[in-house]
């Protein structure tokens, strides 16, 4: 562990909440592909900010691919900057 730093664990996603939760924080920045997958798979995404930019990839990976379940989420906001970027926020609405 690198003091104030980083901090490098192998913990699922729900353990992961649960231990920064434990070390005073209350909200995370998750980035990355497989990542932010294995966060959806524990549903543990409340609000999620997607930015689309105007450049067609000719092949990639699938922005969240399988999930078990549909998870539903409440668009908030979208915001259309001069460069072409377009950024949504949505909130997950659960039952």
């Amino acid at each position: 562990m690198l003091s104030g730093k980083a901090t490098i664990c192998s913990l699922k996603p729900g353990k992961m909440l649960r231990f920064l939760s434990n070390e005073g924080y209350s909200n995370i920045y998750v980035d990355g592909g497989k990542i932010i997958q294995s966060f959806l798979q524990e549903d543990c995404i409340d609000t999620m900010i997607i930015t689309r930019v105007p450049v067609l990839l000719g092949n990639g990976i699938p922005l969240f691919g399988f999930l078990e379940k549909d998870l539903t989420f409440k668009h908030i906001r979208t915001t259309i900057f001069s460069n072409g970027l377009v950024k949504s926020s949505y909130e997950r609405s659960r039952s």
